[in-house]
Order: C-alpha cells, then structure tokens, then sequence
C-alpha cells in the first residue's frame, strides 16, 4: 500500500468537513482559553533561569535586606479614644503654644472659640 504525500493545503489542514471561517474561530477560542499550567511553569523556570544568570555575572542590582517585621502581639487592649477629649488635648495645646495660662480666669470667650475651632 503507498503512503500518500500529507497535504499541506489548508484543506489538508481543514480535513474534509471544516471550513476556514471554522478554523478561525478554532483559533479564536484556543488564544483566549486560559493558560494551562505547563505554559506558567516554563515561564517561571525561564525566569529563574535569567535570574540566575544575571546573578552569575555580577548585573543583579544588589537588594536591601529585608527586614522581617516584628510580629504585633494578639489581644492587645487599647483604650477607646474619645474625640472629645481629644479635642480639650489639642485646645490645652494651643493655649500653652500662644503663651496664654489656662488656670488663670482671664481668657476670653473668643479665644476659647478659636482654640477650638481651628484645625491642624
């Protein structure tokens, strides 16, 4: 029995039943399917390999070492913040920056309207 030539005819590649509009959409389908994981694992065992590489050579940019973080301690209380409280802090602060003695009975009403409503 011969061994017939393989066509290299898109209706070779088509077969007998398929059209081109069909192999299109083959190919449509096959470039938006995920990536399959062979496909990743090259990548990364590329990369590794440039990196090793670059590494070998003296290019790799020296990294900072990393320093680990200090891991915070679980249930720690901390103590609810009050706003107003805070608020009496920052105008207490204020007063003392402007220079004026709070336990004195002296400060006027507009000056304790401003410690108050100004801003940071």
């Amino acid at each position: 029995m011969a061994r017939t030539k393989k066509s290299r005819t898109m209706r070779g590649k088509l077969g007998k039943t398929g059209s081109k509009e069909m192999m299109k959409e083959q190919n449509k389908a096959r470039k938006a399917s995920s990536v399959r994981r062979f496909t990743t694992k090259k990548a990364k065992a590329r990369k590794e390999q440039a990196h090793k590489k670059l590494e070998r050579l003296g290019l790799l940019p020296e990294k900072e070492e990393a320093t680990v973080a200090a891991r915070p301690r679980r249930f720690v209380f901390v103590k609810p913040v009050d706003e107003e409280q805070e608020a009496k802090k920052a105008a207490a602060l204020k007063i003392k920056q402007q220079g004026i003695d709070p336990d004195t009975e002296t400060l006027s009403t507009d000056e304790l309207l401003s410690a108050f409503s100004e801003e940071h």
